[in-house]
């Protein structure tokens, strides 16, 4: 039974007290309740994202990785039309958490590994011994597998699950590229690329999908140029990790992928990406093996970046320049003959250049003629490295089998096999070298010795061929169709054939030394066509004079109607622009239309899906409280049917409870009762009937079969002892006599091993002193090396204890010192605060005695008295009240001046005469 609906305040009030009474099971149970409610669609997106974020908290910490897929379903349900932002947020902290995790799973694991380890000196442990050899794996593997594997694996999934969620949705497509490009960097950065196989394949379905779901309300338009460019950066940034990974099947996939979105982009490609296109598709080619389609990967992306002067700088023009032109030139120069490719090979092979036609966007396969043509007409040659320069002229316009060899050595030595962008290209161009070394001298001799082939044939290192591998590639050839020779290794020579219909032509326009048979066979009738042509001239004068004349007044015609065809095209220009105008103004208009109508069909579009949008929220107001209601009234008839089913045990159907009462009930239970009792009955009488006669029957019938059976049994067991001892006592003969006939045979050379082994014994006893006297001497030097070592590390120890051994009583004296000062100022500052309290004293007996003086002389003179000596006096030792720090004695009053008597040791001194003593 699903939960009630409640706010999200609540749920998330609820969720919290159960994590903090450490119920995190049932409160993710809870909020997974809340979640999946019908009602909770008609929610408001701002007080459901904090439902959500805990949920991903609890979902997370869990590793609970299907309903976080549904959680996120039923958010994306709400959040789509209106807030599709908060989607965007909320995966952003599920996926930083999960990494998080995964982040913190390593640091543990790395941890968990360092904790493993006893002995730092140990190279490795027993149980590590033991283990490596019944697995490949260590202790780092398989701490990595206890600890990050499942982090790891639950990411994976995560990502999976997101972009199931995300596709094919107008209103998250940016969040779905996003996530799209963090799962590549998921995959490149743990080097998972299995994972990343079966992401591109995810991406290639969601992307063939995109028609499918066209009709959609959500669709994605491909012909949006914003969005056609968000596809093309994802599978851009797919190409460059898998060429990074090395994973060339799926760069070639995703090149695929890239050329189908460029041909339905209607905007144009950057150039940066392009660029980055071409180069990859030269890293594809050469990994694919495929000279020719290389070496036109490297024309595309040269002439692509020609013009684009402010991206790329002249160093790069000068380095793809150096391989357009080996590429070119290592382009095998003959194809084989067509008698060799069966029909089934030549479709394939047909199929595969047009698909790489296509992906380098030409309309036509391309050839080594056309790849040197284009070398040629254009500024390549100019801007290659001046080292690599004479290649071209050696191979093909200077070529010579008797030097080429030599006069190339130089830069196939030092330019081609020194760098590491040139080497690749040096085995192919040695190949071509070979090949049309031997197609030359098949043009002039009809045989020659294999050594002398071999001789012209010197490469130099590491690109030397010994005299089988070029005996080898010559019979590959062949063997191919490119060459029409055969091998007498009976007198180590080359025979050359001669046939006039051999199909295998060249594929270069180089340097020939004299036509081939082949070449005059293709050439006879046009031989034939001039030799005809020459004698006719000569028989018949008058009628190439007639030709000529003929000829004559065509011109002069054509001359004649020169100016007005001249005057007839300008004129029929002039009206074919100003159809073209009027046709470019009237689609201008049509575009200006359309754009207007469809502004005004989407506001109307636009207003009217505001007051669907008002209507349904009102609608579901209205429903809403209906369902209060019904809930309510639901609640208390399923209250009821609980009660009863707990009682009587009466399931009752709660699709039912609206038409039931109290009343009707009690008679369905009462009812439900008496049949459930009276079918028990029925069911258990006839079930002992049947048993009672079951167990009767099986009795009556193996009864009689028991005795025979035990009989079988004895006789069974005594046949297989028997047999088994027998066969136990053959074998314990056979084995036997094997033994003593091996005993015998070995005793006969017992005594020839014995001397064998004493003469060998002798022999290397010395060999064996000098071994062990010098490994002692060995251990020995390694021992004081280690003592030595050993004495100076200690050494340099006790220094550093002594320096910080001084440090410290330095800093406790230092400390000490202090201590002393603190306590001497703190003596001083106490000192000081008695005298105060002592001036302060004196003052206020000052201030006190004063006072009197005032208050007597106000009172006027009075009688005289009787004299009291200052002994007696009352208030003579009074103590004075305290007053304040900073008070001081007011001065003497005016009226009352009393001069000061030095003080005498015989006569008396009355005490306001008295002198006081210096302060």
């Amino acid at each position: 039974m699903r939960a009630p609906f409640q706010r999200p305040e609540n749920v998330l009030k609820r969720t919290d007290e159960l994590i903090k009474v450490g119920q995190s099971v049932a409160a993710l149970d809870f909020l997974y309740d809340a979640l999946t409610s019908k009602r909770l669609t008609n929610a408001n997106a701002a007080s459901t994202e904090p439902v959500i974020l805990k949920f991903v908290e609890l979902t997370i910490e869990q590793r609970r990785g299907k309903q976080l897929k549904e959680g996120l379903t039923q958010y994306r349900n709400i959040v789509q039309h209106k807030n599709p932002e908060s989607m965007a947020t909320v995966i952003a902290v599920m996926l930083e958490r999960i990494t998080k995790h995964v982040t913190e799973a390593q640091q543990s694991a790395e941890r968990a590994t360092i904790g493993l380890i006893e002995d730092l000196e140990e190279t490795e442990s027993p149980e590590d011994m033991i283990l490596s050899s019944v697995s490949g794996e260590q202790t780092q593997d398989r701490t990595d597998r206890a600890l990050v594997t499942p982090w790891l694996k639950f990411l994976w999934e995560a990502y999976r699950n997101l972009l199931d969620l995300l596709r094919n949705n107008v209103r998250f497509e940016a969040l779905y590229q996003k996530v799209s490009n963090q799962a590549i960097d998921f995959c490149k950065t743990y080097e998972r690329k299995t994972e990343f196989r079966r992401l591109c394949e995810l991406l290639r379905n969601h992307l063939q999908a995109i028609g499918k779901y066209s009709h959609q309300q959500t669709a994605i338009n491909l012909s949006n140029a914003d969005t056609m460019q968000l596809f093309l950066d994802t599978h851009f940034h797919q190409l460059d990790t898998a060429t990074e990974m090395e994973l060339w099947q799926e760069s070639y996939r995703s090149i695929e992928d890239i050329h189908h979105l460029i041909q339905q982009s209607k905007r144009p490609v950057k150039p940066q990406a392009m660029a980055n296109y071409f180069e990859k598709l030269t890293r594809i080619m050469y990994v694919a093996k495929n000279p020719l389609f290389l070496a036109a990967a490297w024309h595309r992306y040269y002439n692509f970046i020609f013009r684009q002067t402010k991206v790329f700088s002249e160093a790069q023009l000068q380095e793809v320049a150096n391989n357009v032109l080996l590429s070119t030139l290592a382009v095998p120069i003959i194809k084989a003959s067509s008698r060799i490719l069966t029909s089934t090979a030549g479709k394939e092979n047909k199929h595969r250049t047009q698909r790489f036609s296509n992906l380098l966007f030409l309309s036509s396969a391309p050839t080594r003629v056309s790849l040197i043509s284009d070398l040629v007409s254009g500024d390549i040659l100019s801007r290659v490295d001046p080292a690599l320069r004479p290649m071209y002229d050696l191979v093909e316009e200077q070529f010579h089998p008797l030097s080429i060899c030599r006069e190339i050595s130089p830069i196939l030595g030092t330019q081609i096999a020194g760098g590491e962008a040139n080497s690749k290209y040096g085995q192919l161009l040695c190949n071509v070298i070979l090949t049309r070394l031997v197609q030359q001298l098949s043009q002039v001799y009809t045989s020659v010795q294999l050594d002398f082939i071999v001789g012209l044939a010197q490469f130099p290192a590491p690109y030397t061929m010994s005299a089988a591998a070029i005996e080898r590639f010559i019979m590959h050839g062949a063997r191919r169709g490119e060459f029409q020779l055969r091998i007498d290794h009976q007198t180590r020579s080359v025979e050359f054939d001669t046939d006039a219909f051999d199909g295998a032509q060249s594929g270069g326009n180089g340097a020939q030394l004299q036509a081939s048979p082949a070449d005059l066979m293709r050439s006879q009738l046009s031989s034939v066509a001039i030799c005809l042509a020459n004698a006719q001239r000569v028989a018949c004068p008058a009628f190439v004079a007639d030709a000529q004349a003929q000829k004559a007044a065509a011109v002069a015609a054509a001359l004649a109607s020169m100016r007005d065809e001249h005057r007839v095209a300008v004129a029929r220009k002039v009206v074919i622009d100003r159809r073209k105008e009027v046709v470019e103004n009237a689609v201008a208009r049509r575009e200006r239309t359309e754009a207007r109508e469809r502004a005004i069909r989407q506001q109307r579009e636009q207003e009217s899906e505001r007051q669907r949008l008002a209507d349904e929220q009102r609608r579901r107001e209205v429903d809403r409280a209906q369902r209060e209601i019904d809930a309510v009234r639901r609640a208390e008839a399923l209250k009821l049917a609980e009660s009863i089913r707990e009682k009587a045990g009466i399931v009752v159907d709660i699709n039912d409870l609206d038409m039931l009462d109290t009343d009707k009930l009690k008679v369905l239970q009462r009812e439900q009762l008496e049949k459930d009792k009276h079918d028990m009955q029925a069911r258990l009488k006839l079930l002992s009937r049947r048993a009672d006669h079951t167990e009767r029957a099986y009795r009556r019938a193996e009864q009689p079969l028991l005795a025979d059976d035990y009989e079988q049994q004895k006789r069974n067991d005594r046949e297989h002892h028997d047999a088994a001892r027998r066969a136990v006592l053959d074998t314990a003969r056979e084995k036997h006599t094997h033994d003593v006939a091996l005993k015998q045979r070995v005793a006969r050379v017992f005594d020839d091993f014995n001397v064998v082994r004493q003469k060998l014994d002798t022999g290397r006893s010395e060999a064996l002193a000098a071994e062990r006297r010098r490994l002692r001497e060995q251990l020995a030097e390694a021992k004081e090396e280690r003592v030595a070592e050993y004495r100076r590390l200690r050494a340099a120890k006790d220094e550093a204890d002594e320096l910080e051994r001084v440090k410290r009583e330095a800093e406790r004296e230092a400390e000490e010192l202090a201590n002393a000062a603190k306590a001497a100022k703190a003596a001083e500052l106490a000192r000081l605060r008695e005298e105060l309290a002592i001036q302060r004293a004196r003052d206020e007996e000052l201030l006190r005695q004063r006072m009197e003086r005032e208050a007597e002389a106000e009172a006027g003179p009075k009688a005289p008295a009787k004299y009291v000596p200052p002994s007696r006096r009352t208030g003579a030792t009074g103590s004075p009240a305290p007053v304040s720090a900073s008070a001081t004695p007011p001065p003497p009053a005016a009226s009352s001046p009393k001069p000061e008597a030095p003080v005498s040791t015989g006569k008396y001194v009355p005490p306001s005469r008295r002198q006081r003593p210096a302060q």
